[in-house]
């Protein structure tokens, strides 16, 4: 039964009658409901009405309602400070028993493994907090991201602190392995295949209309530029983005079981007989949106913001192309100062920052209005400190790259430990991300300047009747 449901699902993954259902719900009819929407900015707050989707009482009635009962959210509060408190506990062991572990552990190689997963498991904890965000504005987030129905913020931060917790027990047993008798590196391939487990089974728990979003996106993610793009595709491949670390610790499990479980002596080489793919595989991210922003200029021929946008992500290209040229020129000579490889690595990742953050906040935000204290008119959130630590906490995280060529060179801390670092940076400054360029996605719908290909609204206008008829 699970087995045929899970065939049905990736049948439907290049199917047409999903892209035309997908645009349709751009066009879909909205309801006037009064929520709490936000002010001018320096204004005072005033009540407004804020779209809402016909059909969502509909897909998600009963979850909704139940997620909203005073006793069901109490409980969930509750199972939510149990998983916190094991999760603080089992972190503290953690920290303990690595410090105190036998020096004949190989650590770098667990430690990739593990940092990989927890990146995931952050990225899939803030998130919930998004949500927790978006709903007390009044953002209709089922909507903007194509979900069939609302997800509870607290059921999603239970969700993640779960993983959380099985991935803190499966760090401690790691570290304790011996007395177990069981072999140190068994632990990271079974906790990862437990993660993808969940992710793909078909049964009715735990957001499974959730999971089956993720793996249709995803699969429109990783087949850009042939389907077209919503809203929901490229900002999944944004988060992506910010994720470049925990996919190439990814490919390293994937090396380090394929080439070097059995020669523990080779273990410390793991993935150096693949070097050549991690710059490849560095760029992927970029390289889904660049298509992406290409096939949006090739269905609405608008070459800015498209082709622009494209350009920017094509400037990742040659960070990481002069970075693996520094490092390589590095290590065949051994030189320690700066020379021509290096100058263009900082140019260009200078060139990028400056690039991507000017995007962010003109584009994906809409802010930098000088007659609205540098903002915009219409806001959501009531605090507007959160508006300026925004734009300031973005440029700082986007400049976090100064840390590896300053703090780095010099060897003051290991490189994978800054690197760790840096990856949780940038996890968080794409959660500081995500509250505006949705909730500017919000006001651009409200506006009826939403941006979606011509040939997406043809579609709905030609099937519109006839999805009604089978629906």
């Amino acid at each position: 039964m699970h087995f045929k449901a899970l065939m049905m699902v990736v049948q439907s993954l290049d199917s047409d009658s999903e892209e035309k259902r997908r645009a349709k719900a751009l066009r879909r009819g909205y309801a006037r409901v009064p929520t709490y929407q936000g002010c001018e900015a320096g204004g005072e707050m005033t009540d407004q009405s804020c779209y809402h989707q016909k059909t969502e009482q509909e897909n998600g009635a009963h979850d909704e309602a139940l997620s909203n009962t005073e006793g069901f959210q109490t409980w969930l509060i509750f199972r939510l400070g149990i998983l916190s408190g094991m999760f603080f506990v089992l972190f503290t062991v953690l920290v303990i028993a690595a410090i105190k572990a036998d020096n004949d552990i190989q650590w770098e190689p667990a430690f990739r493994m593990y940092r990989g997963l927890f990146l995931f498991i952050l990225e899939l904890f803030l998130f919930g907090i998004n949500l927790y965000g978006w709903k007390s504005v009044g953002i209709n987030h089922a909507h903007i991201c194509d979900f069939k129905n609302l997800i509870c913020p607290l059921r999603m931060l239970e969700m993640a602190m779960f993983f959380a917790v099985v991935w803190g027990a499966s760090a401690v047993v790691f570290l304790f392995s011996d007395q177990f008798g069981i072999p140190h590196y068994a632990h990271p391939i079974v906790l990862t295949c437990f993660f993808l487990i969940f992710g793909i089974n078909t049964l009715n728990v735990c957001f499974r209309h959730a999971r089956f979003w993720l793996l249709k996106a995803l699969w429109r993610v990783l087949t850009a530029p042939f389907h077209h793009v919503a809203f929901a595709d490229f900002w999944l491949a944004d988060q992506l983005n910010s994720l470049v670390v925990a996919i190439l610790d990814m490919e390293y499990l994937s090396c380090f079981y394929a080439l070097d479980y059995y020669s523990v002596q080779d273990r410390k080489q793991c993935g150096s007989k693949l070097y050549g793919l991690r710059p490849l595989i560095a760029c992927l991210p970029a390289w889904w949106r660049f298509a992406q922003s290409l096939r949006r200029y090739n269905d609405t021929k608008q070459k800015f913001p498209h082709v622009a946008n494209a350009g920017k992500y094509a400037t990742t290209f040659f960070v990481v192309f002069f970075s693996t040229v520094a490092t390589t020129h590095k290590e065949n000579t051994g030189k320690q100062q700066m020379d021509f490889y290096f100058l263009f690595w900082i140019f260009s990742a200078f060139i990028s920052t400056c690039y991507t953050y000017v995007w962010d906040v003109r584009m994906d935000w809409g802010l930098m209005d000088p007659s609205h204290g540098f903002l915009r008119a219409k806001l959501l959130f009531k605090h507007l400190s959160f508006y300026y630590f925004a734009l300031v906490s973005d440029l700082f995280l986007r400049l976090s790259w100064v840390l590896t060529i300053s703090v780095g060179e010099a060897g003051l801390f290991h490189s994978e430990v800054l690197t760790a670092l840096l990856a949780v940076l940038e996890v968080f400054r794409r959660f500081i991300w995500n509250f505006l360029r949705v909730e500017n996605e919000h006001l651009s719908r409200l506006k009826g300047a939403a941006d979606h290909s011509e040939e997406e609204l043809r579609e709905y206008d030609e099937d519109a009747e006839s999805e009604d008829t089978e629906e």
